[in-house]
């Protein structure tokens, strides 16, 4: 177990890379940061969605089972974690999060002081923990700061001390806080910077030159809504003229998926068409598309991709 904690804090901070409806303090965020995410946990656990999901898991010994071997040895508790963000330049495996809820950091502490391969180092009146693969420190009872790796450790304290310059705003999660009530999920990509990034220098592909020219800031969201999931997506394009051509282009293909409700096309679109509501909108140079699909039937999928797995586990065991 001691050999899993550094994969674990590994895992923390560079997953995201790939919620009482809160969204990130942008001062607590480094200015040199191209993509960020948010995650509101009590907002996903507290959903519809989530609860049926959360009641599914717990009906496996075995998954609650580790829940409690986790809050044991790790002091994490998956049904109190309170909210995430997750930030970085767009280096790949590269990211910094910020946790609150759900922790007990003197114990993760402990935990990771018995470590042989930890490194210990003390930046003010903060201990910081080092492995190969992933770094952390206690910012509080219930909170700590990631990194994957210990470079990006420090300079992330340094914004949360003030020390260094954080993020005075960002428009992009502004505009997408106002197409969904409470996100569960909200994240902001700089397009052409981290696509800079993972190219380091390589030629990039047509389609890839075409969205770094038009579009510098994307954006996504996902909220439960009464009876329905509400999924928007938002693009910053370089001009009003370049926003008014994508604008019309997703009014086109939402006007597009309406008409072929009740058409057959294929199996699986012909199912979710009928569940599927899209609209889009504009604000300037910012455009927006919004998905909702109904809940219920999101959940009967889910389950019956559930049982087909179980059925699937069962049958090898008996084989």
């Amino acid at each position: 177990m001691k050999k899993k904690l550094p994969l674990l804090i590994a895992l923390l901070a560079t997953a995201f890379h790939c919620l009482l409806g809160s969204t990130p303090n942008p001062e607590l965020i480094s200015k040199e940061a191209n993509w960020v995410l948010h995650l509101d946990f009590q907002s996903i656990l507290n959903s519809k969605m989530g609860s049926a999901l959360m009641a599914e898991a717990q009906k496996d010994p075995e998954f609650t089972r580790k829940l409690n071997g986790i809050k044991a040895v790790l002091g994490l508790d998956l049904e109190k974690l309170g909210t995430a963000t997750a930030y970085g330049s767009g280096k790949k495996n590269e990211g910094v999060i910020i946790a609150k809820g759900g922790f007990n950091s003197a114990q993760i502490e402990g935990f990771a002081g018995l470590n042989e391969n930890v490194s210990v180092q003390k930046k003010g009146d903060k201990t910081l923990y080092s492995f190969k693969k992933g770094a952390f420190c206690s910012l509080g009872p219930d909170s700590i700061l990631a990194a994957s790796n210990h470079k990006l450790l420090g300079p992330g304290l340094d914004v949360l001390s003030g020390q260094k310059q954080g993020q005075k705003n960002n428009p992009m999660m502004s505009h997408l806080s106002g197409m969904v009530k409470n996100p569960m999920a909200i994240m902001t990509v700089r397009v052409p910077k981290v696509l800079a990034i993972l190219r380091d220098g390589q030629p990039v592909s047509a389609p890839e030159a075409a969205i770094m020219k038009k579009a510098n800031l994307v954006g996504f969201a996902m909220s439960e809504e009464q009876s329905a999931m509400r999924m928007v997506m938002a693009m910053q394009a370089e001009s009003e003229e370049t926003a008014e051509h994508l604008e019309n282009l997703l009014r086109g293909g939402s006007s597009l998926l309406a008409l072929s409700s009740g058409i057959e096309i294929d199996p699986k679109l012909d199912e979710i068409l009928p569940h599927l509501k899209a609209s889009v909108s504009r604000e300037k140079r910012i455009v927006g598309l919004r998905l909702e699909v109904d809940s219920a039937f999101l959940m009967k999928k889910i389950r019956e991709k559930m049982a087909k797995k179980e059925g699937s586990q069962l049958k090898v065991v008996t084989d």
